[in-house]
């Protein structure tokens, strides 16, 4: 194999870089802010809110750190600020908000930041405890005080709840015209009747292998060989279109959250209705370290949001550096969703769906802090989020998607932009909503994407989106996020009219999408694509024009459902894919895959294949 001098040096150059900035990632809370002595408030787990918040009597709470900030920030503004926060757990059961009263004056900034050579986690479950044996299994009665709960984990991560075998719906794709979405055709003793069937949840590939459904059940009819959810799936719950070879044999189906299926160590339980949750523990032994989750979003950084107006107000100049969030819950997928979620349901639109959240900020920055061990996603940047930062960090098992940028809908309020992702390790992410992407961007423009190493994803590692349905009837992806008196006040096309009504051109309705100008470059990507498929490491559809794809080096994605390394897909024109590097590209798919005007320049690929109407 021969490999020209420019790939050669990017190839050695990116592993040198990345192997210092995994040097440099080990760890995070390392001189987070020094000299100690220059914090003006400090938190520490044996704190207490009456306390001054000085070194020697802290605060406990960060609720409590924030306010102390806001009182003194109004006798003095123009000056930085600095909350040192001591090594140690904080449990948060409560959303923690910062609002405008939370902003830094303009030049400065607001720090809480880990002590020096301390880690601060936050978390946002609680203990789990009184348990007596059930059998083989341990139950446990849980407080009035207690939310029900969707996840839960123990010292070694999250359990897995008791699942049935998998199988596949017992009618094809062709038979879809006769079910709607609530309907599940199933086969002989895949599903019963079980006394705990309220709590019960359908987990489904609904026909097409993109995206996972977690549905509640409602009925099964077991004559009819059918079950009812309470909540419609993405597609019809039929066998999958296409796909992997042999996908339906393998089972694209099950039932979770059955005591009849509890046979596993680690599994367990929730019965909402008895308030009682049963655990196998990992060992046998009595359980320990038993922690569920009470929220889905622990922080929150929200300015003024004025949805329908031109202008909102965003809180700025935050900095969070050193500090680790976990024991998040996963967000319940919803009933009414339709229209209202990103490309192929794959996130929700505006929603909580993650442990730290902004809505409607401006110059927020994450330096070296840590997602971990949560059942949703990670961080996300909704709606108006600018010039915000997140860097070198970690996002690690988490049960939705690492990083989510999702601004406004298409229309011309563009305020979704100009955001760094920088030096991360993102992996093992989508553990549990299988289609949660390492970084997703939707509907946001001129942000970079850089020097990341992603692994691990059972889906995409990058999405670049924003495919729209351009119609106000309730048919495809996204359609309610359209601002439609925006578009007409500009000028801009009307919504098709039906299905066999003629679309507006990508070039009528460019101006008014806003995923423009994204620079995704001089990432590491390998071992993505091990559930889902029909995705790739890269994949940038139905955005505006200026995206760059460059120098990332892809390889080793090798499960056998891999799509391509990167991949332009429907509706997507003027993106510049330019000096990759592709190496051990294996599944389905290819090197680079395009649909559109293109430009696919001086790429290195071995092992695989560029297909697609190129420019060079």
């Amino acid at each position: 194999m021969h490999i020209c001098n420019q790939h050669r040096a990017a190839w050695r150059g990116g592993r040198a870089r990345h192997a210092l900035k995994l040097a440099g990632l080990l760890w995070l809370g390392i001189a987070s802010l020094a000299p100690a002595g220059a914090a003006d408030f400090f938190l520490a787990p044996t704190g207490r809110d009456t306390n001054p918040g000085t070194e020697t009597r802290p605060f406990a709470t960060l609720t409590r750190a924030r306010d102390a900030v806001r009182a003194q920030k109004r006798l003095a503004p123009n000056r930085d600020y600095a909350v040192a926060i001591r090594g140690g757990v904080y449990r948060v059961t409560e959303t923690i908000v910062f609002s405008l009263e939370d902003s830094a004056a303009a030049g400065y900034t607001i720090t809480y930041a880990a002590h020096p050579g301390e880690t601060p986690i936050f978390t946002a479950s609680v203990p789990v405890t009184g348990w007596r044996k059930d059998g083989a299994a341990w139950t446990a009665k849980l407080p009035a005080e207690v939310r029900p709960f969707l996840t839960m984990s123990d010292r070694a991560g999250r359990l897995p709840r008791a699942r049935t075998p998998a199988f596949s719906p017992s009618k094809d794709y062709r038979a879809v015209e006769s079910l709607d979405r609530f309907t599940l055709p199933f086969p002989p003793g895949a599903l019963e009747n079980w006394p705990d069937l309220a709590g019960a949840e359908l987990v489904i590939r609904p026909n097409f292998g993109w995206i996972l459904n977690i549905l509640p059940l409602e009925s099964v009819d077991i004559a009819a060989g059918l079950a009812r959810t309470r909540i419609p799936a993405s597609y019809p719950m039929v066998r999958i279109r296409w796909g992997l070879r042999d996908v339906n044999a393998k089972g694209t189906a099950w039932i979770e959250n059955i005591r009849a299926a509890l046979d596993e160590p680690g599994e367990w339980v929730l019965n909402q209705s008895q308030r009682t949750v049963t655990l196998l523990t990992r060992d046998g032994a009595v359980p320990d370290g038993i922690e569920a989750p009470q929220l889905t979003e622990m922080i929150r950084v929200e300015g003024v949001i004025d949805y329908d107006g031109p202008r909102d107000q965003p809180v700025r100049g935050l900095v969070f550096r050193g500090l680790a969030f976990t024991g998040g819950d996963r967000w319940p997928w919803e009933k009414d969703r339709s229209g209202s979620t990103l490309q192929h349901d794959w996130e929700m639109f505006d929603r909580p769906t993650a442990l730290v959240r902004l809505r409607g900020a401006e110059q927020i920055r994450f330096e070296r802090c840590r997602w971990f061990n949560s059942g949703g996603a990670g961080l996300r940047l909704d709606l108006h989020a600018r010039q915000n930062q997140v860097s070198d960090s970690v996002l690690e098992h988490l049960g939705g998607a690492g990083i989510v940028l999702a601004g406004y809908g298409p229309g011309t309020k563009d305020v979704n932009r100009r955001s760094e992702i920088l030096r991360n390790r993102i992996h093992h992410v989508g553990e549990i909503l299988w289609q949660g992407a390492a970084i997703s961007v939707w509907q946001s423009g001129e942000n970079r994407l850089a020097h990341n190493l992603i692994h691990d994803t059972n889906y995409t590692a990058i999405t670049v989106s924003g495919r729209i349905a351009w119609n106000r009837d309730g048919r495809g992806d996204g359609w309610r996020t359209i601002r439609w008196s925006e578009i007409a006040a500009a000028g801009g096309p009307a919504p098709q009219t039906g299905p066999g009504a003629p679309r507006p051109t990508w070039e009528q309705r460019a101006p008014y999408l806003h995923g423009r100008n994204n620079i995704v470059e001089q990432n590491e990507i390998h071992d993505v694509m091990q559930r889902l498929w029909d995705g790739d490491a890269i994949y940038v559809s139905g955005t505006g024009a200026g995206n760059v794809v460059r120098e990332n080096f892809i390889h080793d994605c090798l499960a056998e459902n891999m799509g391509e390394a990167i991949r332009c897909d429907d509706d997507q024109h003027d993106t510049t894919i330019e000096r990759n590097v592709i190496l051990r590209n294996g599944g389905m798919g290819t090197g680079i895959a395009i649909k559109g005007r293109n430009h696919v320049l001086n790429n290195f690929g071995s092992r695989a294949q560029f297909v697609g109407e190129t420019s060079v």
